[in-house]
């Protein structure tokens, strides 16, 4: 499948990633390790955000943050850089909402991810 034919209407940006990574045949194994790995870290995430654990979500969002570089929209990108910021500050009410929020966007990411790759896979030779 050609860069052209890889974009979708969601936060995967994979035109992006191809000019990032310098060869588009390496955005599926990206695309795929992030879509295997990004349910179990995305679970994480949610439970240290909920037990309002901020080494644990800083860690978790420090750990998505180079596939996010390659494979999300700017907007997700911003997000995440917002929401990371939040940890880093003083307590808000907000903080809470606001990174459950993301971690539902970045789940949505994976699956748009997984999506592709398996339309990839069903496309190959």
């Amino acid at each position: 499948m050609g860069v052209a034919a890889m974009g979708g209407n969601g936060d995967l940006d994979l035109a992006a990633a191809a000019r990032l990574l310098g060869d588009a045949q390496l955005v599926p194994l990206v695309a795929d390790a992030f879509a295997s790995s990004a349910p179990a870290l995305l679970q994480q995430l949610s439970q240290s955000v909920l037990a309002d654990d901020q080494t644990d979500v800083r860690r978790h969002l420090h750990r998505l943050t180079p596939t996010l570089a390659l494979l999300a929209s700017q907007d997700l990108q911003d997000q995440c850089e917002r929401v990371f910021a939040l940890w880093r500050a003083p307590h808000t009410a907000e903080r809470e909402a606001r990174s459950l929020a993301l971690a539902d966007r970045l789940d949505a990411l994976a699956l748009e991810a997984t999506q592709w790759v398996n339309r990839s896979n069903q496309d190959a030779p």
